[in-house]
């Protein structure tokens, strides 16, 4: 998931140059920027990552940047927020024809740099950059990738991941290696009233529609009371409220379908209870700046 900005939003807040008229917090991440009670910040101000491992981003360039551990990755692009994965092609950033024997499940082949790699064996095609390319294996099989570069000057990575969609490069060496999960957290919410909010949200899918976490992918979540508040996107974009047991109190879903691409959610929370009650809308196309 990249998420691209995030406004909270209540009723005491003056304008400002481009942050949304009354918000109390909001980020704009594609611009680095972050305000909170009228004070600009940086979105490392509010945010805490957990992440031990570093991790790699590619911004709206297509250039490629390393992120350490425990730091939020961000681009102009947005921030982005994976899953662990684990890629099991050896040697990545200095590919040869390598075999792979694989268990059933779903996996991805990815390339970065120049050139492609093709499959062959139990499983078949090919992937170039900007293009991977997924196959099911429905019981284990032995994978031959083989890389095609223009020659050994030309920069190259090669990835072969469980999951059903490419994310960012993870780079091997003699053993696969394994990328952990964002796991992104405000350093505080002191700035949240939940009877009196409205949360907008703005989002790039990167996993396409119905794959991402079987359909859904948490945008934001928080706790008040016995209950937990998410805000949730996949296959359809979903308010939803469950109480301290985890059993359903509120399922607020959305009739539009959540297609690849970037998207928007505003969803309000009612005065007398702090639920969410309403699903304002869930929009396919490009904001420059924070939601409104």
């Amino acid at each position: 998931m990249m998420s691209l900005g995030l406004g909270i939003c209540t009723s005491d807040r003056a304008a400002a140059k481009w942050w949304p008229e009354g918000a109390a917090l909001a980020i704009d991440f594609t611009a680095g920027l972050a305000m909170r009670n009228g004070v600009r910040l940086s979105p490392a101000d509010l945010l805490v990552c957990n992440r031990p491992t570093p991790g790699w981003t590619t911004d709206a360039q297509g250039n490629l940047n390393e992120t350490p551990p425990d730091r939020i990755r961000l681009t102009n692009r947005g921030l982005l927020v994976e899953e662990a994965r684990e890629n099991l092609f050896l040697h990545s950033g200095s590919p040869t024809t390598r075999s792979l024997v694989l268990a059933p499940g779903s996996y991805t082949l990815s390339v970065h740099g120049q050139g492609h790699a093709a499959l062959s064996g139990d499983a078949r095609g090919t992937a170039s950059p900007q293009i991977p390319h997924s196959f099911e294996l429905t019981t284990s099989g032995t994978v031959t990738v083989t890389p095609h570069r223009p020659s050994q000057e030309h920069p190259m990575h090669v990835q072969l991941e469980a999951g059903p969609f490419a994310t960012s490069p993870i780079t091997t060496g003699s053993t696969p290696v394994t990328r952990a999960g964002d796991a992104i957290t405000f350093a505080d919410a002191a700035w949240l009233t939940p009877q009196a909010a409205t949360l907008l949200v703005e989002w790039e899918q990167v996993a396409p529609a119905g794959l991402a976490q079987n359909g859904i992918q948490n945008l934001l979540r928080w706790r008040a009371g016995n209950t937990i508040s998410r805000l949730r996107s996949g296959s359809r974009a979903i308010a939803q409220i469950q109480d301290s047991d985890q059993n359903l109190i509120l399922n607020a879903g959305s009739t539009i379908p959540s297609t690849s691409g970037v998207h928007r959610m505003a969803v309000s929370l009612a005065p007398d209870d702090g639920y969410l009650y309403e699903l304002a809308g869930l929009f396919s196309s490009f904001y420059e700046h924070c939601p409104i």
